[in-house]
């Protein structure tokens, strides 16, 4: 009998809902609460199409990313009547009152769109005038307080693209909100102006450009302000953007925009990501050099305005989306509980009473713990999608919710820390699963789609391994419940989860050739995103020290190779690795190989390089064994310039820098002296050119 009240009483308010308010009202929400005075004074141009002051009751979502709405999009509209006396009537301003609910955070960039229709039968009817990347003048709170959040007054400056009105009669204001940040605005309600308004006909849509929906008795805040010397703008609309608006698969970098100016252009405006960009003499590209490299798949708005000394035109609003990184996995996984005691189970308010099976019927109140080892814990990943996956062995008409677990691990908590999180935390738009079931369910497998802030909570969970949810049902009664199979039942729960994660720099190989008192290094990738480089690292048996820098590409999905020669090495071993470095600071480290530096079978001394050189080169050579080393440098007259070394030196390789800045452009001669501690003498000359 209390299902059947509640139904009918559900029955009754979605009725009457339906019929008074819009679908995404605030009312939907909360109570209105309005605290505070609103600020109505403001300065009215000589012809006022509507004044209809906000009255702090409702407000109507506006805005095309509304994460709130029924469906992504909605957009609204109401209607004024307008008297036309002469042709250069026309609006010259457009002021609103409205917020931000829930986040109460004004958009940085806001991106109106604000669309004039004609009169269709009592609904907006042929486009006039769309004007879109619209920003207020000023946006200012009033000090209302209207749903928790501030209610602004927003003016538009319309001035320098007047809206003209055909003739006498009724038309619609069209707006909505195209900001992509956190905040949904909203329009709020007015009270009718009775010389000027239409009763009871704001529309909306949950898609801009599809079918109207009415909102029954509503009027929407806004003043309409003109004048009847309007005096159109004749410079020309711009045209043929490129990229094309809406393009996507933009390269991050290397981008230019043009266009087609509009007729009389003289001048420009280029706006890009709503910021002024270039303000000169007529243009018809802009680089975009100074503010690339660009993210992957992100989107950047541009518009051109069209000008000469005394007025200007505004183009639409033209977007375009870069590319994906083509570092991007995408992955799905299925997730389990442990099989363990407690990654599943009930509980009341003081005990745990389930050790796998998860109940919520009444008091009791059923959780799940679902092992993450499975999914890339990276500063990258991110969760897209989170599917449920549950088997129900019994259920009467359930109305019952998956909800967050907070910072409670039910695992190791307590009783009552588990009943109070999940008990308190089942509503709509905060569990994760809301759900009022139209009667009992067949049991058997089911699968709810998690929605709130699940996804956000999971990668927050990475860290520490593991990932919880609470079930309840939230009739609180023996007669309704819902119970699920646990970790130890032949139908263990599980969670099919999306997600991607950046692979940043995919090292393929990595491996070490030594020779006589040399190794030869070489790695490759086989992609690479913002990568700076590689700082190459030499260990013998201590710390690590940083012996070379490598530079890498940048950003590929191309195969890379790359070598170094390390030259300055003894007989022994060597423990080698590379730091790979991102633009943004960030590093990763190879693995580690390592290499056997065996003695030279012989003495050599090697040909310099570079030769010809200026002021510096390398001279190398190698020792068969232990050895008391010189090596000098002579002009070609035979004097000795310079005694490069004159020491014992282990069996092995060895490299000398000769800096020749203090000697004339010329040929010099080097010779190595060396007697090793087995008797062998080894001597040898070569010839070298300082060029200046």
């Amino acid at each position: 009998m209390k299902k059947l009240f509640q139904f009918l009483f559900t029955f009754v308010f979605v009725f009457a809902w339906c019929t008074t308010f819009a679908q995404t009202s605030l009312n939907d929400y909360g109570e209105a609460n309005v605290f505070g005075k609103h600020n109505i004074n403001v300065p009215l141009t000589p012809v006022v199409f509507l004044n209809q002051a906000p009255n702090g009751v409702n407000g109507l979502f506006a805005d095309s990313d509304c994460q709130l709405c029924p469906s992504l999009q909605q957009t609204v509209a109401d209607n004024f009547a307008a008297t036309i006396s002469t042709a250069t009537t026309g609006i010259t301003e457009l002021v609103i009152w409205g917020g931000y609910y829930p986040e109460d955070i004004p958009n940085t960039l806001d991106d109106f769109t604000i669309i004039f229709h004609a009169d269709n039968a009592g609904q907006p009817g042929a486009v006039i005038t769309t004007l879109t990347g619209l920003q207020a003048a000023s946006r200012v709170q009033t000090g209302v307080i209207l749903f928790g959040t501030h209610e602004y007054l927003f003016t538009f400056d319309l001035s320098t693209t007047p809206v003209m009105l055909p003739s006498t009669g009724t038309y619609w204001i069209e707006l909505f909100n195209n900001s992509v940040e956190s905040g949904n605005f909203y329009w709020e309600t007015g009270n009718l102006d009775v010389t000027y308004g239409v009763m009871g006909s704001a529309w909306y849509t949950t898609t801009p450009g599809t079918a109207w929906n009415l909102d029954g008795a509503t009027d929407l805040s806004a003043q309409v302000n003109g004048a009847d010397d309007v005096v159109p703008c004749p410079i020309g609309v711009p045209t043929n953007p490129n990229p094309p608006n809406g393009a996507t698969n933009i390269p991050i970098s290397g981008n230019t925009l043009t266009w087609t100016n509009g007729a009389g252009t003289t001048m420009n405006e280029v706006y890009f990501d709503g910021n002024l960009v270039y303000d000169g003499v007529a243009t018809t590209s802009y680089a975009l050099t100074s503010h690339e490299p660009f993210g992957y798949n992100t989107t950047h708005t541009w518009s051109v305005k069209c000008k000469d000394a005394t007025c200007g035109t505004s183009g639409p609003n033209w977007s375009f989306t870069t590319v994906q990184d083509p570092n991007l996995v995408t992955t799905t996984v299925d997730i389990y509980p442990q099989n363990v005691n407690y990654w599943t189970g009930t509980c009341n308010a003081s005990s745990k009473t389930q050790v796998s099976l998860a109940n919520a019927i009444e008091f009791e109140v059923g959780w799940m713990v679902f092992d993450l080892s499975a999914i890339v814990n990276d500063p990258s990943t991110e969760v897209v999608d989170i599917t449920f996956n549950g088997f129900l062995y019994a259920n009467i008409w359930p109305y019952w919710s998956i909800t967050p677990m907070g910072s409670v691990n039910p695992i190791t908590g307590t009783a009552s820390e588990i009943n109070t999180q999940v008990s308190n935390n089942y509503q709509q738009g905060i569990a994760y699963s809301f759900n009022q079931e139209g009667g009992t369910l067949g049991n058997g497998w089911m699968q709810r789609a998690f929605g709130a802030t699940a996804s956000d909570d999971m990668e927050n969970a990475l860290g520490q391994g593991w990932f919880a949810i609470g079930i309840v049902d939230w009739d609180f009664s023996t007669s309704y419940y819902v119970e699920f199979e646990g970790w130890a039942e032949t139908n263990r729960p599980y969670l099919t989860v999306t997600y991607t994660y950046v692979v940043p720099v995919e090292l393929t190989s990595f491996t070490a050739n030594a020779n006589f008192g040399e190794v030869e290094l070489q790695w490759i990738t086989a992609t690479e995103t913002n990568n700076q480089g590689f700082e190459v690292q030499r260990s013998r048996g201590s710390n690590f020290e940083t012996i070379a820098f490598v530079q890498g590409v940048g950003t590929t999905t191309e195969t890379q190779s790359y070598t170094y020669s390390d030259k300055s090495v003894e007989v022994g071993s060597y423990t080698y690795r590379l730091m790979q470095i991102d633009f943004d600071g960030t590093s990763t480290y190879s693995n580690e190989i390592e290499v056997d530096v065996p003695a030279p079978a012989e003495f050599a001394l090697d040909q310099n390089y570079p030769n010809p050189f200026n002021p510096s080169t390398q001279i190398a050579f190698r020792l068969a064994v232990d050895s008391k080393v010189s090596l000098k440098v002579f002009d070609i007259l035979g004097q000795e310039v310079a005694t490069l070394l004159n020491t014992n030196l282990v069996a092995g390789g060895h490299s000398i820098n000769f800096d020749a800045s203090a000697l004339n452009s010329g040929v010099y001669l080097y010779r190595i002296e060396a007697t090793g501690i087995n008797g062998t003498n080894f001597v040898d000359v070569k010839k070298m050119i300082l060029t200046k």
